[in-house]
């Protein structure tokens, strides 16, 4: 009888360290999740973001193209409508460049983001599959230990 009490109580030990361990796998599954969930909420609010600056860019090269068309009208200031316009071309051609140098950057950082999120992903799969391990052990303990209780 004393045996079978210290070997029950053994398998209870082992059925809560089963426990605890999947109570922990569970923890790191939600963190994971957590984690996964904020990357993706500041990558959308990120491309929110990018969507803004490229309508006030469209907004403000709209504006730079009526005022070179307006001075271009003005035949008895064809001069400064010429230098106007040279000015808007320097400028259109340095905003095309820096939006070709921010288009590269954003599709660096989504890449990033996405790696990122890829990476939470897996790690959340795999946390699950722990998860998943842990509780098919703790389940054929518990199974084995009422198997034993019915002996």
């Amino acid at each position: 009888r004393k045996a079978r009490e210290a070997e029950a109580v053994g398998k209870k030990a082992a059925a809560e360290e089963a426990a605890r361990k999947l109570e922990e796998a569970a923890n790191k599954a939600d963190e994971a999740t957590r984690n996964f969930e904020n990357t993706a909420k500041k990558a959308a609010e990120e491309a929110a973001h990018q969507a803004e600056e490229e309508r006030k860019a469209r907004q403000a090269e709209d504006a730079a193209r009526k005022e070179a068309e307006e001075a271009a009208r003005n035949a008895d200031q064809e001069r400064k409508a010429r230098e106007a316009e040279e000015a808007a071309k320097q400028a259109a051609a340095e905003a095309a460049h820096k939006a070709e140098e921010d288009r590269k950057a954003r599709e660096a950082e989504v890449a990033a983001k996405e790696k990122a999120a890829e990476e939470a992903a897996r790690r959340l799969e795999e946390a699950a599959s722990k998860a998943d391990e842990a509780t098919r052990k703790f389940e054929e303990t518990a199974k084995k230990a009422a198997e034993y209780g019915t002996k």
